[in-house]
């Protein structure tokens, strides 16, 4: 028995390999370049990135150094709204007190000759206290006529004679003080 071998036979599964390792190949190359090309890509967007990062950190670094300049005056700014919330919480619990001691003391002016404001103490409520001085008797008796007027009424919701007092300053002087309780008119519904 003789073997024989084809070497024909044996070649064309060789060149069907050969073509399997070509086409795979080619597809390596393929593959090779498509992910070159991704990698380029990448590396494009990386830098952009990075240039936008180098950017935000330069807008950074101005921002701290602009803060840092003008730290003071963010100090001042903060001391300023400070102040200004203070003097609105003041204006807000404001008594108004200088057109009621205003109105009380053109009163006496007018109508009162020798009355002088020696205590006023007028709250919130428009509630006030006032004791008025006098050097004698009959500048007392004047403003004790005066007071039971109309003119003077007018300016209250209420008024009481509360307490009269008789000093003695010097030998030849008296001080004579009529201390009153009382409750102002609103000057405001006077107004309009």
């Amino acid at each position: 028995m003789k073997k024989r071998i084809n070497l024909l036979k044996g070649h064309r599964t060789l060149a069907e390999k050969e073509g399997i390792f070509i086409k795979f190949k080619n597809l390596l190359i393929v593959f090779f370049f498509l992910i070159l090309a991704v990698n380029i890509v990448i590396y494009l967007l990386l830098l952009d990135q990075n240039d936008n990062i180098s950017q935000l950190n330069l807008l950074k670094k101005e921002f701290v150094e602009f803060f840092i300049q003008n730290k003071e005056a963010d100090a001042k700014f903060a001391y300023f709204r400070n102040k200004e919330k203070q003097l609105n919480d003041f204006l807000n619990q404001d008594v108004n007190f200088y057109p009621y001691y205003n109105l009380l003391k053109q009163s006496l002016d007018n109508f009162a000759e020798g009355a002088k404001l020696y205590l006023v103490e007028i709250d919130k409520t428009k509630s006030t206290n006032f004791t008025i001085s006098f050097d004698n008797y009959d500048d007392l008796l004047a403003f004790l006529k005066f007071a039971e007027s109309e003119d003077f009424l007018t300016n209250f919701n209420q008024l009481s004679l509360i307490n009269f007092n008789k000093n003695e300053l010097q030998a030849n002087k008296t001080d004579y003080r009529l201390n009153f309780s009382g409750k102002f008119i609103n000057l405001t519904s006077q107004e309009q």
